[in-house]
């Protein structure tokens, strides 16, 4: 999974997707979230990618039981919750185990997509790490300014501000930069454009990306 091209991996998780909408049975369901379970224990970086799942896996609990309270049967609200959480966990563990230039590469050589709008794909996913460190720093130094994250909700909620807004400023100057950055580097040009990290698929790619679709067919034909 690690050495994957990021053509398979970017696929890898579209089909795990699909393969989740197309089924209610929630035995293949449960077998895609163990497999993607499977995959963080083997991540260098399992720790981050655990807590990432911890989160989902809350999200999921939380709409799972906002869903029964409405009425809506169990299996319905179990498939649910663990469809959304097998999409969001499959697009995580992409990002995490794919660098975001591997990822322009790919979709610009293989998926054909314009660079513009690869570029587009890749600055956000950018640009999640570095707001979520910057969220914390924030909250630091807000703190040594006599912000605390306790209270009523309403309390709460109206002392989150003193975080948002300075992380809304600094997400405006660093969008600013990058704009005025871009055009220094020529990015609107039309010329080809050239990339360091290979794309090229290997015999593992194409055998990994077999397997997934033979069992994408298998569950859309019997479930």
């Amino acid at each position: 999974m690690f050495k994957l091209a990021a053509f398979t991996k970017i696929l890898l998780a579209v089909l795990i997707s699909i393969g989740s909408m197309l089924t209610l049975n929630l035995i293949i369901l449960l077998c895609f979230l163990s497999l993607e379970i499977i995959v963080v224990l083997f991540c260098p970086k399992w720790k981050k990618a655990g807590m990432a799942m911890f989160v989902l896996g809350l999200f999921s609990l939380v709409l799972f039981v906002i869903q029964v309270f409405c009425g809506t049967t169990f299996v319905l609200a179990a498939a649910s919750a663990l469809r959304m959480a097998i999409m969001a966990i499959s697009i995580v563990l992409m990002i995490f185990f794919t660098r975001t230039q591997e990822i322009t590469a790919a979709l610009v050589q293989q998926f054909h997509l314009p660079y513009s709008y690869a570029f587009m794909v890749t600055a956000v996913l950018r640009f999640v790490p570095d707001l979520l460190a910057e969220s914390r720093s924030v909250r630091e130094a807000q703190s040594c300014r006599g912000y605390s994250g306790t209270g009523s909700p309403v309390q709460r909620l109206t002392g989150y501000m003193t975080i948002i807004k300075p992380m809304l400023f600094r997400a405006i100057e660093r969008s600013e930069h990058m704009a005025v950055s871009l055009e220094m580097r020529g990015f609107s040009g039309t010329q080809p454009r050239t990339f360091m990290s290979a794309t090229s698929l290997f015999v593992i790619d194409y055998l990994i990306l077999l397997s997934c679709i033979f069992l994408l067919v298998f569950v859309m034909v019997n479930f």
